[in-house]
């Protein structure tokens, strides 16, 4: 193998890939532009979700139930605990009402209310809602708590006619003390952003891999370049690097739109729940996790070369590589959920998996080198198991030359 016939292999097949305008938009210029528009898309249907689950919350009481003693009680008595509630004329039809959007909660009140209020007796109000609509079963919990506020006053205003103080009733007093430096929406931030780093390194070289070897052998150019002064070593390099190239620069182009998306709307990246902020990093937890990433990305490139060269034609070998994606997938969901400080040690060893682990624990601002560097001796070993199936198989006349 010699350097100088790896360069010219790799200095080739960049050119050619590069002279690809399809390719250098799809790979490019479309992730910069897509990335913002689906973040802000995303951000604020989610914060429209949660707007429509907070705010005007619709109520209106049966025809059946809605005396005038009814409406003014539940107005003065149970709406007044949450601003966000807004009362509506009664409905004759609350099934109707509320799949029409007209209101989201219906209420119905016991007839004889005000009777068991002055004995001291419960009573009961029902809430009816539709479950299929997250615009009104997802208000429920808003109009329980008035419920659950005019509750406690009747209940201090009972102890209060008995010449006792309600304090008797609170034994302790919750308070909460978040811990965590960081701002509300690093918890999404460090959810999404693994997974997506994770999903394109995995799959941001299947086009290039696809066309430098499957590609090659449907147009018949790969016989003359291994007929060249170049070992079949260095050839494989050269493709491999342009491989790792291009997953980088993709992955580098969506990012870019990242950032972009972040410019225009800080809430867009975490889903509106809030901006980020607060996030430590050390220098060296940053280089090794980068480290990583980059080392799963080798990887992945020695994989996808292996399979463009069992590969017959260019559609076979994007069969095979779109299976790629699961890989990344199933690890990405299965740890989604997870904090940094939830990550057990085995986790840094699995491939892919460690990769996440990695990025969740810098984005978490928790260090633990040791792990990491787990994480990095086991990325060094796919590289080399990935590399070494991919000059194997590049060997193999039998698999190189089929048709």
């Amino acid at each position: 193998m010699k350097l100088k016939h790896t360069l010219i292999v790799f200095k080739k097949e960049v050119l050619d890939i590069a002279r690809d305008k399809k390719s250098l938009f799809s790979n490019i210029l479309l992730p910069i532009i897509l990335m913002p528009v689906l973040m802000l898309l995303l951000g604020s249907g989610t914060r429209k979700f949660q707007q429509e689950m907070s705010e005007n919350i619709t109520v209106a009481l049966t025809r059946e139930s809605a005396s005038d003693e009814a409406q003014e009680f539940f107005k003065t008595r149970i709406a007044i605990h949450d601003e966000n509630i807004i009362v509506k004329d009664p409905v004759e039809n609350p099934e109707e009402e509320i799949k029409n959007g007209n209101v989201k909660l219906v209420v119905d009140i016991d007839r004889d209310f005000k009777l068991k209020l002055e004995k001291g007796e419960p009573f009961s109000i029902k809430i009816l809602f539709d479950d299929s609509k997250s615009s009104s079963g997802g208000t429920v919990n808003v109009l329980e708590r008035a419920i659950a506020g005019f509750n406690n006053e009747m209940t201090n205003r009972r102890l209060q006619e008995l010449g006792i103080d309600p304090v008797i009733l609170t034994a302790a007093v919750g308070e909460r003390v978040n811990l965590s430096d960081g701002a509300p929406g690093n918890m999404m931030v460090s959810m999404i952003f693994p997974m997506l780093i994770t999903m394109l390194v995995a799959v941001g070289g299947i086009p290039a891999a696809t066309d430098l070897v499957a590609g090659e052998k449907e147009r018949m150019t790969l016989e003359p370049l291994l007929t060249t002064r170049a070992s079949r070593l260095s050839i494989l390099l050269g493709k491999y690097f342009t491989i790792n190239v291009f997953t980088f620069v993709g992955v580098l182009s969506t990012l870019t739109g990242f950032i972009i998306s972040y410019l225009i709307s800080p809430e867009s990246i975490t889903m509106g729940m809030g901006n980020v902020g607060g996030i430590r990093m050390q220098p060296a937890a940053v280089l090794l996790s980068l480290a990583i990433t980059i080392l799963m990305g080798m990887t992945f490139s020695g994989i996808q070369l292996t399979i463009s060269t069992f590969a017959r034609s260019f559609k076979e070998g994007q069969t095979y590589l779109s299976m790629l994606i699961f890989v990344a997938m199933i690890p990405s969901y299965a740890s989604m959920m997870m904090q940094a400080n939830d990550l057990k040690t085995y986790m840094f060893l699995i491939p892919v998996l460690n990769t996440i682990s990695s990025l969740k624990m810098l984005l978490g601002g928790v260090f633990d080198y040791s792990k990491l560097l787990l994480a990095l001796g086991s990325s060094f070993l796919c590289v080399g198991l990935a590399l070494y199936m991919s000059v194997l198989m590049f060997k193999k006349e039998s698999v190189l030359f089929r048709s």
